[in-house]
């Protein structure tokens, strides 16, 4: 009986969250664009290899494949920072616009059989230049999302839709070869750029102006000997930033991921799985030649792999908003690790099968992990420079991994490189999982969210948007009798009382004390007046603030929080 209720709420979970994808209008276009770019995308770089193998064989299309890796390592943080210095919508369209041009002209290149060069130099820069999409999608997508769950949900859709692109494109490009030829396989990648075009262009438009959050934590206590004597300087006031070079900006992502252990670690379980990515890909046709007999049941082997990662997608489709995101993780890389050191110590033909089916269902584990933590642990104005350098970490570690394979494989042989790879890809993965049970709990309900439900001003907000808001809160601890904002000061920032007590006072009168679960500072923003009263901390206090523009975005968004506290600032002025 209970496995029947488990099996109905599992199913009830799994609708609630595909419903979450596709009745979002934006979330449902950004995820159709993806679906038609990346079918073609992946029908035309087989069209691609093809040409190349014919011009020039295995020799011509590793040397390609080898190169377009590398630059494209290189040039995502480029794509990134660019991205994050503009709307990133408009910056997706640019992308796609550009994959138009450069993809035709290779497609004509290759019709009017012009030289190697007028061919592989636009196929690569639309390679290189396409592969910077993802990062910008990736950053665009927690703005069109209305809770973390969804952005789970959202980024498990993707998978699905990278799972089906990477099986069903090839497989187009297969059937369509031998009938109509390489030129027009290549320009039905243009026809899914098109598609991918128009959809995005119906998104809604981002403003970059909304991405100067500032960075999120604990601000340091003030000194209590210079307790009250700054009256015109507010708590969370900052010097202006200086201005930064663009190649400091391009590393921003770098720098962003190095400043935080957790971030490193979920980028050690990435770089894992960037090598044994590069491992498999290398490795999938020497396991057919070897444990199958027959090279040409690589197909059969990347038939299941992609068949085994779309039902991992659908799985994880089914658990969202359940899992912890870091062990999840961890899990989806020992699930690439464990069967190749299986696969090393029985190189049977059944264990081919299994070992590839478990490498697919546990791609998405990893993926969805990929694209939903780093947006609840970096600020929006850096998160496409750090989706940036992560892809760009990946991909430089799966070139590693195809560098590696041939290499171990003729030094130990096939069963026992498979053995060493999996078992130093375990040892590694279980290190960085050292540190995943912190990140786990920085993604589990933010500080003050419980306080901001019981807060009658915001009742009438939904669940996904005080989620939201209760990420951007920055904890400050003040001593007794520091002076929290002052009358005639500027109006930058809105306050909730955590723990302890404040006194309000005006012209030096006392109004009233605020406690736990009250809130100030509303007036002085909403009207966008000086501060009209002085607020003192009585006992040692911790208070929760939102910057003045989150404020604003905040009570301009719900016309029933607008009028709470608008009512709230007359009342107070009146009294």
């Amino acid at each position: 009986m209970s496995e029947t209720v488990d099996a109905r709420r599992g199913l009830a979970l799994f609708q609630e969250n595909v419903a979450t994808v596709w009745t979002s209008r934006n979330v449902r276009r950004i995820q159709l664009a993806y679906l038609g770019s990346a079918l073609c995308q992946w029908a035309y770089a087989m069209a691609i290899m093809v040409w190349a193998y014919h011009e020039g064989g295995a020799a011509l299309v590793g040397a390609w494949a080898g190169v377009r890796f590398l630059l494209t390592a290189l040039l995502q943080p480029i794509g990134g920072t660019i991205a994050d210095r503009m709307s990133r919508r408009d910056y997706m369209l640019a992308v796609n616009a550009l994959c138009v041009v450069f993809v035709g002209l290779a497609a004509g290149a290759i019709f009017f059989d012009l030289n190697l060069w007028a061919v592989l130099v636009p196929a690569t820069l639309a390679s290189i230049v396409g592969a910077t999409f993802r990062p910008a999608q990736a950053g665009l997508l927690p703005q069109l999302v209305e809770s973390p769950k969804q952005l789970t949900s959202a980024n498990a859709t993707a998978e699905i839709i990278e799972s089906t692109a990477q099986f069903v494109g090839p497989a187009i490009a297969g059937l369509l070869l031998g009938v109509v030829g390489v030129v027009p396989v290549a320009l039905l990648n243009v026809l899914g750029l098109v598609w991918s075009l128009v959809l995005v262009a119906g998104v809604a438009r981002d403003r970059p102006g909304e991405r100067a959050d500032a960075e999120g934590g604990e601000q340091a206590s003030p000194d209590a000997d210079n307790a009250g004597e700054q009256p015109g300087r507010e708590l969370g006031e900052g010097e202006p930033a200086e201005k930064t070079s663009f190649l400091a900006e391009a590393a921003g992502g770098f720098v962003a991921i190095a400043k935080d252990r957790d971030l490193l670690a979920l980028t050690g379980l990435i770089a894992v799985n960037g090598i044994l990515a590069g491992v498999v890909n290398v490795l999938i046709v020497v396991v057919a030649a070897h444990m199958l007999g027959d090279a040409n049941q690589v197909g059969l082997l990347n038939a299941v792999l992609g068949a085994a990662t779309f039902i991992g997608g659908f799985l994880i489709l089914g658990v969202a908003g359940r899992v912890r995101l870091g062990r999840l993780m961890v899990i989806g890389v020992l699930g690439w690790c464990v069967p190749l050191l299986v696969l090393g110590v029985a190189p049977e033909a059944a264990v081919v099968f299994v070992a590839f089916v478990v490498i697919g269902v546990c791609d998405p584990m990893i993926n969805v992990g990929f694209g939903t933590i780093p947006p609840r642990l970096v600020p929006n104005r850096v998160l496409s420079r750090v989706f940036a350098a992560l892809e760009s970490m990946l991909i430089g570690a799966a070139a590693l991994g195809a560098f590696l394979t041939p290499i171990l494989i003729g030094w130990l042989g096939l069963g026992a490189a498979l053995i060493a790879m999996g078992t130093v890809g375990t040892v590694f993965a279980i290190l960085c999982a050292i540190r995943i049970p912190h990140l786990d709990a920085r993604l589990a309900p933010p500080r003050g969210l419980s306080l901001l439900e019981k807060v009658d001003l915001f009742r009438p907000l939904a669940p996904a948007t005080l989620d939201r808001i209760a990420h951007k809160l920055e904890p400050v601890s003040v001593p007794a009798d520091y002076v929290v904002i002052a009358e005639g000061g500027v109006s930058d920032r809105f306050y909730l009382v955590e723990s302890g007590t404040v006194e309000v006072t005006k012209e030096g009168r006392p109004l009233r004390t605020e406690g736990v679960g009250d809130v100030f500072g509303e007036i002085g923003l909403l009207r966008d007046v000086p501060r009209t009263a002085t607020v003192r901390a009585t006992t040692p206090t911790v208070l929760l603030t939102l910057g003045r523009d989150d404020f604003l975005d905040l009570v301009s968004s719900d016309v029933g929080v607008l009028g709470n506290v608008q009512d709230l600032a007359t009342r107070r002025l009146v009294g």
